[in-house]
């Protein structure tokens, strides 16, 4: 397996659909950003994770002008380098493991402190998959959109 930074324009659409097939809804985003994505390659090259990326300069999904925006909560401010979505194609294969270890790096090299992973509260997988690597929780509250419920901030340390 290998993990590209950014991510290789070849690949952007298979990693864009994964992402989609994982948060997105109806088509949305329909753009993304290399610049602010990972993406895990098999041997054969095809994808087989993404994560999407988020700091002060922007994310993976571009977002653009929406009714959503206006509902939008945001977590509280933070200099950790945001996890914006990590989907794999077949879980406990150390695909989303090395994601986070190629992330944790990048956090590093960018001065940023560590990473953060906001993980609504219903997603009792991801939660346990974050505990297991070591993130810690920060706080919980009602970010994101409000359909979202209750979310967790996890953080892991650079």
């Amino acid at each position: 397996m290998q993990i590209l930074h950014p991510i290789p324009a070849p690949l952007l659409p298979a990693a864009a659909a994964l992402w989609r097939a994982h948060f997105g809804r109806g088509g949305w985003p329909r753009r993304v950003h290399a610049g602010h994505g990972l993406v895990a390659v098999d041997a054969a090259g095809a994808v087989v994770g993404v994560m999407g990326l988020r700091d002060a300069a922007g994310g993976f999904a571009d977002g653009g002008a929406g009714w959503p925006g206006w509902l939008f909560r945001a977590a509280p401010a933070t200099g950790d380098l945001v996890i914006d979505g990590l989907a794999v194609c077949l879980p406990r294969q150390g695909v989303g493991r090395a994601l986070v270890d190629h992330a944790r790096h990048l956090a590093q090299g960018v001065a940023r402190p560590g990473l953060r992973a906001e993980v609504r509260a219903r997603n009792r997988g991801a939660l346990a998959f974050y505990a297991d690597i070591g993130f810690e929780a920060q706080a919980v509250g009602r970010y994101g959109l409000p359909w979202w419920g209750q979310v967790h901030v996890l953080r892991l340390a650079a």
